[in-house]
């Protein structure tokens, strides 16, 4: 019966300890976001979402690799991203839905409650991020985009 606890109790720390480490990274990039711009969880994962997804469509396959190697459940952040579309069927709601780029990135950061010149402030932070976690090759992949 000892043994069978301490099992149980050694699996349950373990499996906490992963977690811990697998959030820990996503953590202090939304720990950043939040607080050097004053936003929410929420605003920070979803705008962190909408770049890291103009930097997708903007890189070859195996550079945005290199960055998701740097961000840890970068889809996650993709996933965050809020849908742009709405119920209409309109000629709008339709062009809405097929924006791409930066005018994606915009219109994310308006359903987020963001403004525009956010934009600009995020991507510092995300450079600066990507560059202590995957080095300063890959924090100028997104250098390179978001400067374009």
């Amino acid at each position: 019966m000892i043994m069978r606890t301490i099992a149980l109790l050694s699996t349950f720390f373990f499996m906490f300890a992963i977690a811990n480490y697998t959030y820990a990274g996503e953590d202090e990039l939304i720990k950043s976001l939040t607080e050097d711009l004053d936003i929410t969880n929420e605003q920070a994962k979803g705008g962190a979402g909408a770049l890291f997804n103009y930097a997708k469509e903007s890189l070859s396959e195996e550079e945005f690799g290199q960055v998701t190697d740097a961000v840890p459940d970068m889809s996650g952040y993709l996933d965050a991203i809020p849908s742009l579309g709405g119920k209409s069927t309109g000629i709008l709601g339709q062009a809405t839905q097929s924006l791409v780029g930066m005018p994606a990135v915009t219109a994310a950061f308006d359903k987020l409650g963001l403004s525009q010149e956010m934009v600009g402030m995020f991507t510092p932070i995300l450079v600066d991020y990507v560059d202590k976690k995957g080095g300063e090759a890959v924090g100028g992949l997104l250098q390179k985009v978001f400067t374009k």
